[in-house]
């Protein structure tokens, strides 16, 4: 398994974490790493990440609004990133 650093900002990491299904996932890797970062008061994010938690993410979110242009750009990172981490193990 691939894992790296995704940048957010906080206004990108704010939107994942009211998308986000804490309900289901409150106590997975990525929904633990998410409410330790949020207690840091930052404008820019480097969270480590993993394959699994890219895929989370977006099984979980996916499809982002039209009208939600920050979410879009933050889900647009994280399908960037996998795909690079795809891309490297092929």
């Amino acid at each position: 398994m691939q894992r790296g650093v995704i940048q957010l900002t906080k206004e990108e990491l704010l939107e994942i974490r009211n998308a986000f299904n804490w309900e289901l996932h409150s106590q997975s890797t990525f929904g633990t790493k998410l409410k330790f970062v949020l207690d840091i008061d930052q404008e820019v994010y480097d969270i480590e990440v993993s394959e699994d938690d890219l895929e989370l993410l977006l099984d979980d979110i996916m499809p982002v609004p039209t009208s939600n242009d920050v979410l879009r750009n933050a889900m647009e990172k994280v399908g960037n990133l996998l795909r690079e981490f795809r891309n490297s193990s092929s």
